[in-house]
């Protein structure tokens, strides 16, 4: 009997280090959790899908972000201009961007970003001052969101005094922003062995129901109702955090659809959700087009899209 105790307690010794690297192991996270998305951009979101970063502990955990960003559009002729009244393409002039996004609990979150044009001159009416966006969205797999986004032609000074038959710049339109209700999920097991090039690495998917309630339509030249879309958006990420995206769209009434508005929209880049670092990231929102689709010309080309480095502080 004495010999067994003795024994055990041999055994208990020599399994004592290997209990203590695996403790290490888990505490380093070897196998990291998708933490929320921290990634703004002009696009809706729509036109994300969640990322897949590391889970930052209970004490990282930030409610107020700060990102500071230079957008350069490849871009930069005024042939990329397109939009009316409030509405449009993306900028073609290099920005600044200031990003506040605030999360006061659980998934609510509420953002704003400010813009500052380098080339003031190629500022159009639907080229925004500022964008903002809140709602719900909880980055979980099997999760729903639901959130709002505008990101028309908003202005910190609206201009009164214009030509007549044209509509006065406000502060904003709030009826021309989108609202979004989304599902996320995660990719299938049987389908990770075909589309995932390491085990380690994550795609993960969303689908959204988007509701414009007035938009520009750019024929009439007049402010319609109910514009309508669907949505699905993936993302495939690297635990060293390099990243791809794309999101495909689809209009019930074609008709609704403007020269901006994209079949698909697509980025690829380095994003790093820490505070204090920098990321690198090309994205694309200008109006692309499926192949069996005709284009509006300076639209849809990968020169029309544009590419943000940002770095990030949190509190």
């Amino acid at each position: 009997m004495r010999s067994r105790i003795l024994l055990m307690g041999a055994l208990a010794c020599a399994l004592a280090p290997l209990a203590g690297m695996a403790e290490e192991v888990n505490r380093a996270g070897a196998f990291p959790s998708p933490i929320p998305s921290w990634e703004t951009s002009r696009g809706t979101p729509a036109d994300r899908a969640p990322p897949a970063p590391l889970e930052p502990a209970a004490e990282e955990v930030k409610r107020l972000r700060l990102r500071l960003a230079m957008d350069v559009p490849l871009r930069t002729t005024e042939g990329g201009f397109k939009g009316s009244g409030f509405q449009g393409s993306p900028a073609v002039s290099p920005t600044l961007q200031a990003e506040l996004r605030y999360n006061p609990h659980s998934y609510w979150f509420g953002g704003v970003t400010f813009y500052r044009y380098l080339m003031g001159d190629r500022q159009r009416p639907w080229n925004p001052d500022f964008t903002y966006t809140f709602g719900y969205d909880d980055w979980h797999p099997d999760t729903f969101s639901f959130t709002y986004s505008n990101y028309g032609g908003n202005r910190l000074f609206p201009d009164r005094t214009v030509p007549r038959g044209q509509l006065p710049e406000q502060h904003t339109r709030f009826s021309q922003g989108q609202w979004s209700v989304g599902y996320k999920f995660a990719l299938p097991e049987v389908l990770r062995p075909l589309l995932l090039i390491d085990d380690r690495h994550q795609l993960g998917c969303s689908i959204n129901a988007n509701l414009t309630p007035r938009y520009t339509d750019l024929k009439s030249r007049s402010v319609q109702s109910g514009k309508r879309s669907a949505s699905l958006g993936c993302r495939y990420s690297t635990p060293s955090n390099w990243y791809a995206n794309v999101t495909l769209f689809y209009y019930p009434d074609r008709s609704q659809q403007q020269p901006w508005d994209p079949d698909l929209s697509y980025g690829f880049g380095y994003f790093d959700w820490h505070p204090g670092t920098i990321s690198i990231q090309y994205n694309n929102y200008s109006g692309n087009r499926y192949p069996w689709h005709s284009r509006s010309p300076g639209q849809g080309a990968p020169r029309n899209g544009s590419i943000s480095i940002s770095w990030s502080h949190a509190w």
